[in-house]
Parts: structure tokens; C-alpha cells; sequence
């Protein structure tokens, strides 16, 4: 989708915050700390983390040595599949000791590439095949860090990454905790204290942030409240846009004027 370099200052962080596609940051220079399902990780120079879509992260620069970072976003029907079979996943997504040389130069390729205006169907092509081989890079780090260390993530982890799973990709069907619990194997208290450590939200205000962006979304094309009311969990339209002028601080046909007025 975009590429490009960051070099924050001092104490600069981004979220807690979820997103809509996937991120890859690679960390040039500098220090920095990432925090995603209840971890925090200190990074330096030559490590890497992946973010996932509607996944809470943050990520803060160093007060006493920022780091600079190149970064790529991207999304994907295949994206999930591809990067779990090279084991990166939300609570895998650090990568340790990249070579920098290499991976510059394969980002200066992809760039190059993403920005051929002649020909953009085979530019988008040609930074797609280079995309691959930084995955493929990542995942061989990947692979000796997890053989070295071989030490498996939480299962209280695990199930909350179904949880937020299951939230981020049935928003639109009628969910309740209680449902979900069952469905991990969890009282309902503890899964909400758990979901609550790692992504700092209780599991219904993460299904209402989930399905409020989502509308948002769908409030640029040419649905209908009552059709976006639905496909995002609400079968009144009239609570919908209760709950959306909750969200926005807007009705939901204010909502829409405003972004075809901008």
C-alpha cells in the first residue's frame, strides 16, 4: 500500500490504537519500546515488529535515543495465511538482529517499484514480489529465533488472540461475552480481565470500536444507514445511530456530508 522512513523525536508514540492493515517497521538506528497483547519489548537498531489489523498496539520512541525506522503497509486476503505458515503472528511478531544492508536494499527495490508510474499493474507486481522476499527474510529469522528459544506463548494469549479474532472478523453477527466464552473455555469474568490485560479494552468496547471504524468506513460509499446498520452488528437503525453519534460526536448522515464536503 505505502513505504517510507520515520525518525520520531524523543517520547513520540503512536495509540494504544488498532489499524486497518498490516505494518512492518524495521528499526534503523536509535531505540524504542512496542507493546501489543499485554508485552512490552525493548527495540534497538536492526530489530523488527509486525502489526496486525484491529490488533491494540503502541509504539514509543526512546527519550534518550529515538529510533529512526523504514516501514511498509500492506494488506491482503492471503496476508494472515502466509505470514502464520513463516510463524509470525499477533503475539509472534518480533524479529531480532535483521541485516540492515540487506533489507534497506530490498526496501529501496520495493520503493522504486511501488513508485513506476508507466507501468503501475506491473510496478505493484514488481514491489509485491519484493514484499514477498522481506516476509521471507523475516520468517528465516524467525524460524532460528523460535528453534533456539522454543518456548511456546501463553495459552491465556492464544485464546484472547481467537477472541480478538472472532471480535474483528464477526462484528456484524449478534456477539455476546458470554457467547465467546464458552466458545474459548473461559468464565466470563476471566475472559474479560484477560482481554482487558492485553489489549486494554473490555471485549464489548473492543467489538463497539471495531464495529464504529467499520462504519465509518462504509459511511464513504453509497449504503444505506439502515444497510451499514446491519452489516456491522445492528438490526436497529435507529439505536445504530445512537450508538455511532456516541462514537463520532455526529449522526451518521452528518458523518457522511462531512466527508464529501472534505
Amino acid at each position: 500500500m505505502f513505504s517510507g522512513k520515520g525518525q520520531p523525536v524523543a517520547g513520540h508514540f503512536i495509540g494504544p490504537a488498532v489499524h486497518d492493515y498490516y505494518l512492518i517497521h524495521i528499526v534503523l538506528d536509535g531505540e524504542g519500546m512496542f507493546e501489543t497483547l499485554g508485552k512490552a519489548y525493548s527495540l534497538k537498531k536492526g530489530d523488527a515488529f509486525v502489526i496486525f489489523p484491529d490488533i491494540l498496539v503502541k509504539y514509543e520512541a526512546s527519550m534518550s535515543n529515538p529510533w529512526k525506522y523504514m516501514w511498509v503497509a500492506f494488506s491482503g486476503e492471503i496476508v494472515e495465511s502466509s505470514l502464520s505458515s513463516i510463524g509470525i503472528t499477533p503475539d509472534q511478531g518480533v524479529i531480532c538482529d535483521c541485516s540492515l544492508p540487506v533489507m534497506q536494499k530490498m526496501f529501496r527495490s520495493m520503493r522504486r517499484s511501488m513508485e513506476k508510474t508507466n507501468a503501475p499493474a506491473l510496478g505493484n507486481m514488481e514491489s509485491s514480489g519484493w514484499l514477498r522476499l522481506i516476509l521471507h527474510e523475516l520468517g528465516r529469522l524467525h524460524l532460528t529465533e523460535s528453534t533456539a528459544a522454543d518456548v511456546p506463548a501463553p495459552r491465556s494469549y492464544r485464546q484472547i488472540d481467537q477472541a480478538i479474532r472472532l471480535l474483528s472478523l464477526q462484528y456484524g453477527q449478534q456477539l455476546s461475552i458470554e457467547s465467546i466464552a464458552r466458545t474459548l473455555g473461559y468464565h466470563r469474568a476471566h475472559l474479560t480481565r484477560l482481554f482487558k490485560e492485553a489489549t486494554g479494552l473490555p471485549p464489548m468496547q473492543y467489538l463497539f470500536k471495531v464495529r464504529m471504524k467499520k462504519a465509518e468506513e462504509l459511511l464513504e460509499g453509497e449504503l444505506t444507514i439502515a444497510q451499514i446498520a446491519t452489516s456491522v452488528g445492528y438490526n436497529d437503525p435507529l439505536f445504530f445511530t445512537k450508538q455511532f453519534h456516541k462514537w463520532s460526536g455526529q449522526s451518521p448522515t452528518d458523518f457522511r456530508k462531512n466527508m464529501l464536503n472534505e
